[in-house]
């Protein structure tokens, strides 16, 4: 792996000697390392990244998307007075061509960041307090990215968070059935076709169609946010790729989908996820907190049915990609796809379950 990431590292304006490098085996979609460089006798990390291509077809509109959220952020950071501001925000290492990406003798397609250092992640939220934290911090990146410069950020993915596109997809791949897998799993598609009725009932009912368009992150959970290693402190929102139009349901739905349970997204003891409600009203607090007055009351409002929402487009999602052969997420053993739509459709459940509690706190959120 050493001489392979060495080879990388040269293409990038990366001073010193490359030392070492490892894999760090985290994220669904792009293959991730660490390269360590002596600087002068000091040693620096840098992140390197070979981008999904199937999933990310345009790497230079994708990192040009990037480059410009980065400079953005660094000027609403240095208007604060914030001197770590390199710490705070995504640093893009330039090939030495001067693009942000290079491409390899294989035409695999790279990238590399800044390692942050004295940071850490984490996939599952430990308690209120935390889950206040990431919510204010994602709401804080809305806000900061209301007043990015045109021209509009590229599409990346299109139909991202295009419900009905989800489910046009899911009934594709039940009708192709590409890999046999469709008879095997009618109560995981019946499950999510009842959902989805209720889901867009409920949608529908606050008028989700006519709220504002925003720039939002499309990915918020807390493994897409660094946290200060000693303070717990939020100190860098990351994996810009999905930055692009949308609602503020997206974002806070995926806050919601992976923060109010403290089990695995592929959990398969659908008796051990539980909701928890004080998670959901620190999420709510905190985004609310964070995005300031960019929330319009209907926004605040339209919270309630965010979860379901996002909740139900994963399990659609998962479920689709199990049918075609798993091409999209990354999967470590067999079914795991499908061990994923099922724990998002048990979520569902819960959610309903705990409906009364949700409207509540967003309640109280909406009066200040």
């Amino acid at each position: 792996m050493d001489d392979f990431l060495r080879s990388i590292g040269r293409r990038f304006d990366i001073p010193g000697r490359f030392l070492r490098g490892e894999s760090l085996g985290r994220g669904h979609i792009h293959d991730t390392f660490v390269a360590v460089f002596d600087e002068n006798g000091a040693e620096r990390r840098y992140v390197k990244q070979r981008l999904n291509t199937r999933v990310f077809t345009d790497p230079a509109r994708l990192m040009d998307n990037v480059v410009r959220i980065s400079e953005h952020l660094g000027r609403k950071l240095a208007e604060r007075g914030v001197r770590d501001r390199d710490r705070r925000r995504l640093v893009v290492i330039r090939a030495r061509d001067g693009r942000p990406f290079c491409v390899d003798d294989n035409g695999a397609s790279w990238r590399s960041f800044r390692y942050q250092e004295g940071t850490r992640s984490r996939d599952t939220i430990d308690g209120p307090e935390q889950a206040y934290v990431t919510a204010r911090a994602f709401g804080a990146f809305a806000g900061q990215m209301s007043d990015l410069p045109p021209p509009p950020l590229a599409v990346t993915i299109p139909h991202f968070h295009d419900l009905e596109h989800r489910r046009a997809r899911l009934d594709a791949a039940i009708r192709a059935d590409s890999v046999g897998r469709a008879a095997a799993v009618t109560a995981e598609i019946e499950q999510a076709r009842g959902e989805y009725e209720c889901v867009t009932a409920a949608l529908a009912a606050v008028g989700a169609g006519e709220l504002p368009r925003r720039i939002v992150h499309n990915d918020c959970k807390l493994d897409n946010l660094l946290l200060d290693a000693e303070t717990g402190e939020a100190r860098c929102v990351i994996d810009l790729d999905t930055v692009m139009g949308g609602t503020v349901l997206c974002d806070f739905g995926e806050l919601v989908r992976t923060g109010t349970c403290a089990a695995s997204e592929d959990e398969r003891d659908l008796g051990a996820l539980r909701f928890d409600t004080e998670l959901f009203d620190a999420l709510a607090r905190g985004y609310v907190a964070g995005a300031g007055a960019l929330l319009s009351e209907p926004e605040i409002h339209a919270l309630l049915v965010a979860g379901p929402s996002l909740t139900l487009e994963n399990a659609i999602r998962f479920l689709t990609d199990h049918l075609e052969g798993d091409v999209y997420f990354r999967i470590h053993r067999e079914g795991q796809n499908l061990d994923r739509c099922r724990a998002q459709l048990r979520r569902l459940e819960l959610q309903a379950e705990h409906r009364d509690a949700a409207r509540a706190a967003i309640e109280r959120v909406a009066r200040g």
